[in-house]
């Protein structure tokens, strides 16, 4: 068989955004990860390529991004709480300052950037690496002034870039220098970041001057398109889902927030805007007209919606080309992108070693290529995903990675890196293209919304929206003199920055991170801004979390099972079905814990635990570590001794009052080998079928705690009551 002589094009969309965390009342910016990504992974980004002009590359730039970057800069030199307290002499941090700077100063990825700068790391170690709020007043009163300040130091020279950092001279020498830094040391820092900010948007305004790159944009604050043009479109790929009380069919909304992404863009760069990637690449028929209103080409969204299209199963003929969408007279381009290559870059090939990682992507692609090689061309396939969170898990930012594969793509004749609009317009006509028969309404997320509609504060979020939104609209009725007014302007861009889908990924059971209340309370505080510019009181509901407490499994288990209890993954299917309480995809920002995944399950008489980590090194040194399991209602605790050989574990219990923990006997139903496994008898939990069920774990080396699952409370489990598998079976 003969490979044909056109390569396999090749569409890279590195989508940039971030949420919406200025207060547009008080200009105040809550949280620093605009700035930090800034100096760590949008310039570098597209600086990269200069290397390596043969290949080309898409970038979505979220204007509410773009805005907070140059927020930054002159004439605004805006700033962030963190800034603010990197900025401060170290001797003048309050009490209170000192905690905020030992909790929220080790925000960054330990492997890749705290664990390669010794003194950083010792910070770390002195602090603790999990603490409470006890632990956090105790390390504050241990840490000396030259201590904060080093702290400051290095938070934000950890964050830079390291081929960034490199190129400058200052900060090689900071580097080198390791600690006991000076204050004016740490000013060196402080404007490296923002001479960095400034860079950004001149980089990708001279990367597409000369052809190697194509700026697209998202609608401004990064809305859920469908669900703002209508909610009930989130019934098609989930017919029970439940549906907000106040219904929500803002289609002008949608529009509103596409026009002002288009204006922004055509301020700051001077070709025409042909492309956009739908957030979260949301979906459907509806959304159609509002995009060719302006002028957008093509778009893009997962494989799996081509799949729900079409109603055909995966085919290589049939995932490697555009599509028309329309409706009416109304018609994009619409890519679909491979899930397994981009996937593999952003989730799996930070653990490989970057040549054997190219090695393996580079080979996909030449399967691919001869997959079609009796298929008319040209092909292309679309790999699309986060251009900034993916890089900390990998060694310096990704660096040798990219710079590999950049430079196998650069002289490789089989394929092709183009920009999308290049494809379009230069290798192959729109028209030559088939048109979807149906367009079906979903995101890259299992091909539906119930990650931001349908858990109740995710609801309760939209609701929130819809009484702000009503208050505005009612407020323009009796006062229409009012409409072009300042306020209501700034009301107008208040109600669209709480309609990003950045607050409802966080709420649920289905993301959680560090900084769960923060967003909760920066999406409350856009949703009462309505009210306040508008001089009309601010609702109860929004003076309160929209976050309910009660902390339930990402995802529960599908039927009862009965593991073997040997320490090992017996059979693929031994967990198949298992219910999920944490693994390592859980959450932006978070530090990397050594409990890498906690799964669960149960039959009719015991409850089941499974435990994967990272804790070898651990094991070994003379300090005993332990696993901590802690159940209730009925106080309980297991504690496992993994420095023994063979593994213990010893069952505890509390009286009510909270006494003494006082043993009870030993499990013998555990086994520590490549996974921890355990079962527990529900009687020796205290507990029946059908009734509910606390947990929480904790991994502990002498009086260190290292890792706590979940962060607050417990994980709250309902048990299963003896019809659970005739009641599962039924629905």
């Amino acid at each position: 068989m003969s490979l044909p002589a056109e390569p396999l094009y090749l569409a890279f969309v590195w989508h940039m955004h971030q949420p919406y965390y200025r207060d547009l009342r008080t200009g105040e910016t809550s949280l620093p990860w605009v700035r930090l990504h800034g100096v760590k992974d949008y310039l570098d980004m597209v600086l990269r390529l200069e290397a390596h002009p043969n290949v080309h590359a898409t970038f979505n730039l979220v204007p509410s991004l773009l805005e907070q970057i140059e927020s930054y800069l002159p004439p605004t030199q805006g700033t962030d709480r963190y800034l603010e307290l990197a900025r401060k002499p170290a001797g003048q941090l309050t009490a209170d300052e000192q905690t905020f700077v030992l909790r929220n100063f080790f925000f960054a990825n330990w492997d890749q950037m705290v664990k390669p700068h010794p003194r950083y790391h010792d910070l770390l170690a002195k602090r603790g690496y999990v603490v409470s709020e006890e632990r956090l007043a105790q390390a504050r009163g241990r840490f000396t002034e030259q201590e904060y300040r080093d702290l400051q130091v290095w938070f934000n020279l950890a964050w830079i870039d390291p081929s960034l950092r490199e190129q400058d001279p200052r900060l090689v020498a900071l580097a080198a220098k390791g600690g006991h830094f000076t204050e004016e040391e740490k000013v060196i820092v402080l404007n490296a970041h923002l001479e960095l900010l400034e860079r950004i948007l001149p980089a990708y305004q001279q990367a597409q001057s000369r052809g190697q790159v194509e700026i697209t944009v998202s609608p401004y604050y990064h809305p859920i398109l469908p669900l703002l043009c209508h909610l009930e479109s989130a019934r098609v790929a989930l017919p029970r889902v439940v549906l907000p009380a106040t219904a929500f069919n803002h289609p002008e909304d949608a529009r509103r927030q596409l026009e002002q992404a288009v204006r922004y863009y055509q301020a700051r760069f001077s070709a025409p805007l042909k492309g956009l990637w739908p957030p979260e690449g949301s979906v459907s028929e509806e959304i159609i007209p509002l995009l060719a209103e302006q002028g957008i080409r093509w778009i893009a969204t997962d494989e799996e919606i081509l799949w729900r299209s079409l109603g055909e199963p995966r085919r290589p003929r049939l995932l490697y080309r555009p599509y028309r969408a329309r409706q009416g007279r109304n018609e994009v381009v619409i890519l679909f992108r491979d899930r397994t290559l981009s996937d593999l870059l952003g989730f799996a090939y930070a653990r490989w070693e970057p040549q054997k990682a190219v090695e393996d992507f580079l080979q996909r692609l030449s399967r691919i290529r001869q997959e079609l090689v009796d298929q008319p061309g040209p092909h292309l396939a679309s790999i699309i995903l986060d251009g900034e969170n993916a890089w900390e898990q990998y060694p310096r930012d990704a660096e040798a990675f990219l710079n590999a594969l950049y430079a196998v793509l650069n002289a490789d004749p089989r394929f092709r890196a183009v920009t999308v609009s290049e494809f379009l317009e230069h290798v192959a006509p729109t028209q030559a293209w088939d048109l979807l028969p149906k367009l079906f309404p979903g995101s890259w997320i299992g091909a539906n919304f119930a990650t931001w509609i349908g858990h109740p504060d995710k609801n309760r979020a939209w609701e929130c929206v819809a009484a702000a939104r009503e208050a505005l609209t009612t407020f323009l009725a009796q006062h229409p003199d009012q409409e072009s007014a300042p306020r209501v302007q700034r009301a107008w861009q208040s109600l669209l920055a709480a309609e990003g889908s950045d607050w409802n990924w966080w709420f649920g059971d289905d993301h959680s991170s560090a900084q769960d209340d923060q967003f909760d309370a920066l999406f409350r505080a856009h949703a009462a801004n309505v009210y306040l510019f508008l001089g009309l009181p601010v609702p109860e509901l929004l003076r309160r979390p929209i976050a309910s407490r009660e902390l339930k499994p990402r995802r529960e288990p599908t039927g009862l099972m009965t593991p073997t209890i040997d320490g090992r993954e017996t059979t693929y299917f031994e967990w198949f079905g298992a219910g999920l309480l944490a693994s390592p995809l859980g959450a932006m920002h978070r530090a990397e814990s050594p409990i890498t995944a906690w799964l669960y399950g149960y039959d009719l008489q015991s409850f089941y635990c499974r435990i994967d980590g990272r804790w070898t090194a651990a094991a070994a040194s003379d300090t005993p570590l332990r696993l901590v399991l802690t159940f209730g209602p009925q106080p309980r605790r297991i504690e496992l001794d993994l420095s023994q050989h063979p593994c213990t574990a010893r069952l505890l219990k509390q009286d009510a009052r909270g006494g003494p923990w006082e043993p009870v006997g030993w499990l013998a139903s555990v086994a520590v080998g490549t996974i921890v496994e355990l079962g527990i008898s529900f009687q020796s939990l205290g507990v029946q079928p059908g009734d509910s069920l606390f947990v929480s774990l904790s991994l502990e080396q002498g009086a260190q705690l290292l890792a706590q699952l979940p962060e607050r409370e417990s994980f709250h489990i309902t048990l299963p009551a003896a019809d659970f598998e005739a009641r599962t079976w039924s629905v």
